[in-house]
């Protein structure tokens, strides 16, 4: 029991609370479950009126409560305990280290001239904080300043100010160790000036040194702190009128407390929240302090069985003369150590893998396949896909729900569109390896289980079947010689808010809702056909049978042709780009290979990386399509400008669809608008036309709704509600324009420039993530810094 009260409980406790503080510092802002722009708008929700201020732990979102305004305590004090902590690390590390080398010189000389410690005294008494706020006040306020300016004369200033009392404490502990016998040995024994500083005083005062640079964090936390009280906050503080209130720009902790300091007549925790964290920071740096003087003074008692005078509680650490010392096995205070330093280490990389968890919209199922494909000298293709379903939810299933579309094709169907019919035969399902029951409804392929699918669990499913394509069909079609070959498998749904989202199949715009998959495919095909699918590397055209395989996709689609020809091009980055067709139309393939290329590269050079290492461009009647790698594009349309308009539009479908995905028939906008707004700009931008040559398709789609009088509408609305396609194409595109052109200086000095960049940081954010209408404003807002009711012309939240 006596060696726990020897314990040196403040160096230990210090060490892991500062741990703590470094790494909020380092992975706070990831950890935020909220950005500094989003607030809690006021809601209904089970009964109850949500509105802020909201109270501490009343709900999940906002643990730590929000401010008056909305704003998530929790998630401020997040991205601002960062500048708190380092910006006094700065501030004591630059004082410290200018204060420590004069005063060791200063302390070196034989007198001391009376006006310094005649200035040493009188600075002594005064307020550090007064001067910075006579320094800081005039560029403090809604300044024009960037942050980052001011937080670097903000540095400087209260470094300098500060380093004149470091001088004077390590010029008199300097002279008083000059007047010890062992300096006075080495100064007999002529050593320099450089090497008594350097070998024998600096030595003898590193723990000092040690212990007055945590103190001196803990004092300039006191003057952020104290300066917060008038108003000064650390990185600028925004004023308001009407009524009149000051706001941190950068949330540190001082300037929390600073803004919140009113509401201690109520709304009491939008004040005692940061004033707690802030207390814990001050005193975390305490602790460490008082345990390491605790240790040294322990470490360097010279007789501590003697009981003389003071007596260490701690017991010394000494080393043994000539002893080596051991690094491994390590063991008591330093298996601690290293013990800490794996929590630091892994917690961190925990919250690094994790960081976009929250970002999207959550998909419960996923599914892998392999699926087998053989074709006879009929076009009637004999199909078994073997899926392995997974149940990422909690829930229990009870069924299986798949997208079966070639079903909606067959005899009887109602699409105007499609001239023929496409024939299916379900020979047998197999759910882990026991026949199942079925039920094919139009396009849904229902699949019920004996036993429930419990949540996290797995299933095998297998289908056999047999299809063949309708003659000119949508996606799903036969075209002469060539068979197109889209959604020709059955597709899992998805799984989300508790059911499964699984709506009716529209040849109008795509209607179908999956998430990302792998595939690996095999194939057989009679003489003649070559095979072109989403895979990232066919076989060579003359192979008639093989195995492909890709990772995540949204659908893996198929073109088996015949007598086509093959052009081929090189992107950015190696990616190769290959156009068949054949030579029955007047487009010109040379142009059209060009344009490809350099629509490719430049998304490649302006948004990201292509997502595959080919991308195929097929030529052929049907519609301008696209699907992961490929795209389709009819060359017998008379229009040669939407022609070209098509090619770059189904390229960047390549990023706005196949890589950031969306639900087609509820958010069908989210990838046609956005990509609609990205073809306009490649136009403005890579060919450099006028504004309104460039946006003349999204502004002719709007023209048109005006003229037909259909009125307003959303863009954010279901695929059987749509009055026509230009509001989800068009709209979005002129929106989004309008905003580029009146929020671009807030990111830089050029409308296009931000234009892409906007686009490059969207896509880079929801990369193999969904992507609904409250996550395009979540991000957007927090992005341009506007208000949710900015969009409310054209999107309904």
């Amino acid at each position: 029991m006596n060696k726990l009260f020897k314990l040196n409980y403040s160096l230990y406790i210090g060490i892991i609370c500062v741990s703590v503080l470094l790494f909020l510092c380092i992975f706070g802002p990831m950890m935020a479950s909220h950005s500094l722009t989003e607030t809690l708008e006021t809601q209904y929700t089970d009964g109850k009126v949500i509105s802020p201020p909201m109270e501490p732990f009343e709900t999940v979102d906002y643990p730590l409560g929000t401010d008056k305004w909305g704003y998530d305590l929790l998630s401020m004090i997040l991205h601002g305990i960062r500048y708190t902590v380092f910006i006094a690390l700065a501030i004591t590390l630059i004082k410290m280290i200018v204060g420590t080398v004069l005063g060791l010189y200063i302390g070196q000389w034989k007198r001391t001239p009376s006006w310094m410690v005649a200035f040493e005294n009188a600075w002594s008494y005064v307020p550090l904080f007064l001067i910075l706020y006579f320094f800081m006040r005039p560029i403090n306020f809604n300044s024009q300043l960037e942050t980052s300016t001011l937080l670097g004369y903000f540095i400087v200033i209260a470094s300098i100010i500060s380093i004149p009392s470091i001088v004077s404490s390590v010029r008199l502990k300097t002279v008083e160790l000059n007047k010890s016998v062992y300096i006075e040995a080495a100064k007999a024994l002529g050593a320099s000036k450089n090497r008594l500083i350097w070998r024998h005083i600096f030595p003898q005062l590193k723990e000092t040194i040690l212990v007055m640079f945590i103190l001196e964090i803990v004092y300039v936390i006191t003057i952020m702190g104290q300066l917060a009280l008038v108003n000064i906050f650390v990185g600028g503080t925004l004023r308001r009128f009407d009524p009149l209130i000051y706001l941190s720009v950068t949330k540190e902790l001082s300037g929390l407390v600073g803004q919140a300091r009113l509401n201690i007549y109520g709304n009491t925790h939008i004040l005692i929240v940061p004033l707690i964290v802030l207390l814990f920071t001050t005193i975390s740096f305490s602790l460490l302090a008082n345990g390491l003087k605790n240790r040294f003074q322990s470490n360097y008692a010279r007789t501590p069985w003697i009981r003389i005078g003071q007596v260490p509680r701690m017991k010394p650490v000494r080393k043994k003369f000539g002893e080596k010392r051991k690094l491994w096995p390590p063991r008591g205070e330093s298996l601690a150590i290293l013990a800490l330093f794996l929590v630091f280490i892994g917690a961190g990389t925990y919250v690094y893998l994790t960081k976009d968890s929250d970002v999207g919209v959550k998909n419960y199922s996923k599914a892998a396949y392999d699926i087998h494909l053989a074709m006879d000298e009929n076009g009637l293709f004999d199909t078994e896909a073997t899926i392995q379903v997974k149940n990422k939810s909690e829930d229990d299933w009870d069924e299986l729900v798949f997208y079966f579309i070639p079903n909606v094709f067959t005899e009887g169907h109602s699409f105007d569109s499609v001239k023929g019919n496409a024939t299916v035969k379900v020979k047998e399902i197999e759910v882990n390896g026991e026949k199942a029951d079925y039920s094919l409804k139009k396009d849904t392929l229902k699949i019920p289980l004996v036993d429930n699918m419990k949540g996290k669990s797995k299933h095998t499913v297998k289908v056999a079947y047999e299809f063949t394509p309708p003659e000119q069909g949508v996606r799903f079609s036969k075209e002469k010689d060539n068979y197109y070959l889209a959604q020709w498998y059955p597709m899992l749904a998805t799984y989300q808010n508790g059911k499964w989202n699984k709506e009716d199949y529209s040849d109008g715009v795509e209607t179908y809702h999956v998430g990302f998959s792998d595939y690996k495919v095999t194939y057989k095909l009679p003489e003649g056909y070559s095979f072109i699918s989403s895979a990232e590397k066919d076989p060579k055209p003359e192979a008639n049978e093989g195995s492909v395989k890709i990772k995540k996709i949204r659908d893996f689609f198929i073109a088996v042709t015949k007598d086509m020809d093959i052009h081929e091009a090189t992107a950015n980055d190696g990616v190769k780009i290959r156009l068949f067709t054949k030579n029955d139309h007047d487009k010109n393939i040379d142009e059209s290979l060009k344009l490809a290329k350099d629509a490719l590269s430049f998304y490649q050079e302006k948004i990201g990386a292509y997502p595959h290492k080919q991308l195929d461009i097929i030529l052929d009647n049907g519609p301008f399509m696209e699907y992961p790698g490929i795209v389709t594009i009819n060359p017998y349309i008379q229009d040669s400008n939407f022609y070209r308009l098509s090619i770059v539009h189904e390229i960047a479908h390549q990023y706005f669809y196949g890589v950031v995905a969306n639900d087609q028939y509820n958010e069908g906008w989210v990838d046609e608008g956005i990509t609609e707004f990205a073809t306009s700009l490649y136009f403005y931008i890579a060919e450099n036309q006028w504004e309104g040559q460039a946006f003349a398709t999204p502004k002719y789609r709007m023209e048109w709704i005006r003229e037909a009088g259909l009125g307003r509408q959303y863009s954010n609305v279901p695929v059987h509600e749509l009055k026509d396609t230009g509001y989800i194409y068009g709209q979005p595109a002129v929106e989004l324009l309008k905003m580029m052109k009146s929020k671009y200086q807030l990111k830089g000095d050029d409308v296009k420039e931000v234009s892409m960049q906007f686009l490059s940081d969207y896509y880079h954010h929801f990369m193999y993530k969904e992507v609904d209408t409250s996550e395009f404003i979540r991000f957007t807002k927090d992005y341009f810094l506007v208000p949710s009711g900015y969009f409310n012309g054209w999107l309904n939240k």
